[in-house]
């Protein structure tokens, strides 16, 4: 199998859809001598910021020498960027070869009259499979759906896990409240194992402690921030530690109000770590925040106009969105281009950033799941008069550059599905202006 058939064989079993629970996976992982237990396992679920949060601690721990495996979903740029060590996507030939593996294994399983694992499940095993014989000494492994039941969750032990900011998103699969949600993301706390909780609602906290509590784990609520000095070029604080140590003017190159909470929950992941007899200095702590890059999230990608776009989809998101705004864009006249998907409750997005844009335009992102334009449009209407619908993201784009000039701001968010493409239409209006 080279790597187009590989890929085309992925794609087929993207058709069978999604399917919470691990018996599947199991069946899986036992054909492939279950070598996710071999892998010391960093496991993260939350709502808002898990990408961001994995980013940080894989620069902490690639400044302080070990290898590190990363395994987030869903890709934006590059189907390949789901699958990294030390930063580096995995290779096309790799993928194929451990694709053809798996999908030996898949035969077996279908041979014994079982059902074939979904693409997440499949991808899942990839990543284990990836991360086990390349001998990484850490994987970085994000949940794709809630946790108790997503096959990440397949692993025995983990060396610590991490729950970020939890948010109203996936309703229809994680419950209508906080609580409901929090409960499936607590799910992937083992037995004595290690739990770093951000700072986050009064809910979700509590679940997550009492879960702790009957898994007999260790658990650290992350603690705020102190003395945050937010510019257009970097974000300056200090943190101390639940354990008491003090970090003096971190410096982070990543915008947002919401990047200072990701990086003392980085922090405490770390110290964790540090804990089980890992050696990582507070130097290595310090370059590895300060080197971090994770694109999509709040990221200006052009200059006069500046634009700026950011993967924020949901309640937890759009809070961070209208911060955002407000710290960054004070007397600044703002354009958005906004494209989401139909399941999600983009009306409180709507809600809460809206009334900050001078207009906006909507799109219908590339996806089975998106919105159409027009609706959104329509939604948008309750909370800004100067709502227009594209029929494309090249349209929009050049529809927001002949309303700015060069002191203003467009701001692109939604969906994550659709940064790619406007990123390339962005790049591509500037070549044009060239």
């Amino acid at each position: 199998m080279n790597y187009l058939e590989a890929r085309e064989y992925i794609n087929k079993a993207l058709k069978k859809g999604s399917i919470l629970g691990l018996e599947s996976i199991k069946r899986l992982m036992n054909e492939l001598s279950n070598v996710q237990n071999e892998v010391k396992v960093l496991h993260i679920a939350g709502t808002n910021g898990k990408g961001s949060t994995l980013a940080y601690i894989s620069e902490i721990l690639k400044q302080a020498g070990y290898k590190v495996g990363k395994y987030t979903s869903p890709a934006v740029f590059d189907y390949r960027e789901i699958f990294q060590i030390n930063g580096e996507y995995i290779s096309e030939e790799k993928y194929a070869f451990l694709m053809s593996k798996i999908k030996e294994a898949v035969d077996r399983i279908e041979k014994n009259g079982f059902e074939s694992p979904t693409a997440f499940e499949i991808e899942t095993a990839l990543a284990y499979l990836y991360f086990y014989e390349e001998k990484c000494d850490f994987a970085l492994v994000e949940t794709g759906l809630g946790g108790d039941m997503d096959a990440t969750n397949i692993v025995e032990d983990t060396l610590v896990s991490i729950i970020t900011p939890i948010s109203l998103d996936h309703t229809q699969f994680l419950g209508n409240t906080i609580t409901e949600i929090a409960t499936h993301k607590a799910g992937i706390i083992k037995e004595n194992s290690s739990v770093v909780v951000a700072n986050q609602t009064k809910e979700a906290t509590e679940v997550m402690i009492q879960n702790a509590m009957q898994n007999n784990a260790e658990c650290v609520i992350c603690n705020v921030p102190e003395n945050v000095k937010y510019e257009l070029d970097k974000t300056v604080f200090d943190y101390v530690s639940a354990s008491g140590n003090e970090y003096k003017n971190i410096t982070t190159m990543m915008l947002g109000d919401f990047q200072t909470e990701n990086i003392v929950t980085a922090i405490e992941v770390i110290e964790a770590v540090v804990e089980k007899g890992y050696d990582i200095s507070a130097e290595c702590v310090y370059n590895g925040i300060k080197n971090t890059i994770w694109h999509g999230r709040f990221e200006k990608i052009c200059d006069k106009p500046d634009i700026y776009f950011d993967g924020g989809h949901n309640p937890g998101a759009g809070e961070h969105i209208k911060k955002c705004v407000e710290i960054y864009f004070t007397n600044k006249r703002i354009v958005y281009i906004i494209g989401v998907l139909a399941d999600k409750d983009y009306d409180s997005v709507l809600r809460l950033t809206g009334g900050y844009a001078s207009d906006i335009i909507t799109v219908t992102p590339n996806n089975a799941r998106a919105l159409l334009g027009e609706e959104l449009k329509n939604a948008a209407k309750k909370y800004n008069d100067n709502v227009v619908s594209a029929d494309t993201i090249e349209e929009a784009v050049k529809m927001a550059v002949s309303m700015v000039d060069n002191d203003d701001v467009i701001m692109i968010f939604g969906s994550l599905s659709y940064l790619d493409e406007a990123k390339l239409a962005v790049e591509r209006r500037n070549s044009d202006d060239r």
